[in-house]
């Protein structure tokens, strides 16, 4: 059996060395297609970007994430290894390595969750019924500006998290997320808000993400004094 394992391998040696070439070609084609698509934006190596996605200059997409029907605004990074799906996301966001943003959902009232019994479709290519049944497997998502995301938080389909709001480490959110509130846990639970309501309604008002980086710079250390 050992003699037989070691002769299929040398056989098909060659067979792996194209496949190999293929994938490398074909992931090298992808990375610079990347780049001449989104010229004012840094992407890194790895990262896959459907044919629906809106990105504004000044982006960071970190190694092999994958964002999928996705408007993202200026000035935002998301980290490597995170899947973005059906989101709109503002400006200034800070996205951490390994995040999940809209990760679909499946029926729980039909006798199966399996998808082959409700999309004609699916990720297992058995094409078992005569339609698709009724149900919304994706809803979208909306991340305001100046949002944190920490490493391996997932964000549930249909959420809005306002802005300047914090998402812990390893979070669920399952519930909508107020601006500037800090949750935590598993399902994501307010544990506090970055600042008072006076100054939360100050910094909402001013809307200082919508203003070109030269107006901000002015206004850094007079914004610092006054929220600190």
């Amino acid at each position: 059996m050992k003699l037989i394992n070691i002769i299929n391998r040398i056989f098909l040696y060659p067979f792996g060395i194209l496949k190999t070439l293929h994938t490398l070609g074909k992931n090298g084609s992808r990375d610079f297609n990347n780049k001449l698509r989104f010229k004012n934006v840094i992407i890194d190596d790895g990262v896959c970007i459907d044919f629906k996605a809106v990105i504004k200059p000044n982006v960071h997409l970190l190694s092999n994430c994958i964002i999928n029907n996705t408007s993202i605004d200026s000035y935002t990074y998301i980290g490597k290894n995170s899947m973005v799906q059906n989101a709109c996301i503002g400006k200034f966001c800070s996205i951490s390595n390994d995040v999940f943003i809209g990760l679909g959902s499946h029926p729980i009232d039909y006798f199966s969750t399996s998808p082959i019994f409700y999309k004609k479709k699916n990720i297992i290519e058995i094409d078992l019924i005569l339609q698709d049944y009724p149900f919304q497997e994706y809803e979208n998502i909306k991340i305001g500006n100046d949002v944190w995301i920490g490493a391996k938080a997932i964000v549930l389909d249909g959420i809005t998290i306002g802005h300047g709001a914090v998402v812990a480490a390893n979070a669920v959110v399952t519930k909508d997320v107020p601006p500037y509130a800090i949750v935590g846990g598993v399902p994501a639970k307010i544990l506090k808000y970055r600042f008072n309501e006076v100054k939360i309604k100050k910094l909402i008002e001013s809307n200082w993400w919508h203003n070109d980086l030269v107006a901000i710079k002015s206004k850094i250390e007079d914004l610092n004094r006054e929220f600190n």
